[in-house]
């Protein structure tokens, strides 16, 4: 009986017991169990962050193209305004005399048209120019 005792007591202090390996095991089991749920955690996160700036990237994106909406509004509505303006008759015809020398029924038409000075010098300096050229 003693040699028993003492190969039981051996046999425990060299392997452990059953309980002490299921335990070992649940240890592990609750080692990678906490390693999937944070890792879970990271990816949840970093898809959450994503998700707020590209949120965040639209709305800015809406809001510009609102403004640019509202610019070219305004725009058109300038645009329809010139149309019913340069409609009548009096704005043809300044456009008419200003802008392409016409003249109206019993008007005579004037151009004053100054002189092209440069044009002038050029061609004088160019005649210099030769008359000097013999004398070297």
């Amino acid at each position: 009986m003693q040699s028993d005792e003492y190969n039981n007591q051996f046999q425990n202090n060299d392997t452990p017991s059953g309980k002490d390996q299921k335990a070992k095991r649940k240890k592990i089991r609750w080692s990678m169990l906490s390693l999937v749920l944070f890792i879970c955690i990271i990816e949840l996160s970093v898809s959450a962050y994503q998700n707020i700036s590209k949120n965040i990237n639209f709305i800015s994106k809406i809001k510009g193209l609102e403004n640019k909406k509202n610019e070219e509004l305004n725009k058109n509505q300038q645009l329809k305004f010139d149309i019913e303006n340069y409609s009548s008759e009096t704005t043809l015809e300044s456009i008419a005399r200003n802008n392409l020398k016409m003249a109206g029924k019993d008007e005579v038409l004037i151009i004053i048209s100054k002189p092209k000075e440069d044009v002038q010098n050029v061609n004088v300096n160019h005649y210099k120019k030769r008359e000097f050229d013999h004398l070297r």
